[in-house]
């Protein structure tokens, strides 16, 4: 009886050894398991997490021509203080849109030589690099025309050049030489007129003799007193009578870009008038060094370190990827 008894005891204590082992293996496994998903868990959350830039860095174009300009749109998952950049040498200024993303725009000069340059956007603490190609943009040489009318009235091609080298170009590039840090504008720019159509191409060489001048603008066709408008909001920093451009207005928009209009019939604006876009700011016509009735337009870059030159409708049609 007695040894019946201690054979059920070592038994039953065997039992209970074995059930005991048989659950922390099972609770061993189960924590097993729950670590193992909660590491591939983080491991996915990490992969999402990398997965998704910070921000997103949308151009216009990479491969330009001269006389053209670029668009820079900045997309972010979060909000980025401040943002500079420059391109080669030339720095980009920013505005900030309404939903905290960042849009830059620039041109590249008419005479800029040909070749690669670096596109570098500095965000507080990271940099995006971009390599962007210039290339050569032919220009057509046309004759630079002297009509009798234009004869009588003591144009010639020798005093034309001087007056625009001596004494126009230096005092509107007075006025280029101002950087506004801020934007007037948040939209696209606009045109000048009702209907655009080119009567003198961008960038072409007019030629007589020795005498070259190239043309850094847009003739549109105008009949004389035909509205023109603003491209865009800005501030009036320029209306004078020039002996070659006539009559003519320039616009400070911002950011070192400048609009600028020649040979008016009538100013409808004065220094410091801020106007907005589609503004009547004149009328055009047939003043200065002038065949026929006409608006040349052009648009300028003051980039702080150079000014540049580009192709006024390019830019407009540029702008219009906001």
């Amino acid at each position: 009886m007695w040894r019946s008894f201690l054979f059920l005891i070592i038994f039953i204590g065997a039992a209970l050894y074995f059930y005991f082992l048989y659950f922390q293996e099972k609770n061993y496994e189960s924590w097993k398991a729950e670590e193992y998903n909660a590491q591939n868990e983080q491991e996915s959350e990490k992969q999402i997490t990398e997965s998704v830039p910070l921000f997103q860095v949308n151009l216009s174009s990479e491969i330009l021509e001269q006389g053209d300009s670029i668009l820079i749109q900045i997309e972010s998952g979060e909000i980025i203080e401040k943002v500079s950049g420059k391109l080669g040498i030339n720095k980009i200024s920013f505005l900030k849109s309404e939903d905290n993303n960042w849009i830059g725009i620039i041109g590249v000069d008419t005479k800029q030589s040909p070749g690669k340059y670096n596109l570098v956007i500095n965000f507080p603490d990271k940099e995006f690099r971009k390599e962007i190609t210039v290339i050569k943009r032919n220009f057509p040489v046309t004759e630079l025309i002297i009509t009798e009318e234009l004869e009588e009235r003591g144009y010639t091609p020798s005093n034309i050049e001087e007056n625009i080298k001596t004494k126009e170009n230096p005092s509107m590039y007075e006025i280029f030489g101002i950087y506004t840090p801020t934007a007037y504008f948040d939209k696209p720019f606009s045109s000048p007129l009702e209907r655009v159509e080119i009567i003198g191409a961008y960038g072409n060489i007019r030629k007589t003799g020795d005498i070259e001048l190239q043309h850094l603008g847009v003739d549109l066709d105008a009949k004389e007193n035909t509205p023109v408008y603003v491209i865009n909001n800005g501030k009036v920093r320029f209306t004078e009578d020039l002996v070659n451009y006539g009559k003519t207005i320039i616009v400070d928009h911002g950011l070192g870009i400048f609009s600028v209009y020649l040979h008016l019939n009538k100013f409808q604006v004065s220094v410091g008038d801020i106007v907005e876009r589609g503004d009547i700011i004149a009328l055009s016509g047939n003043t200065g060094y002038s065949i026929a009735p006409h608006l040349h337009f052009s648009v300028k870059f003051n980039n702080i370190t150079s000014k540049t030159s580009v192709d006024p409708i390019r830019f407009i049609e540029t702008t219009k990827k906001f």
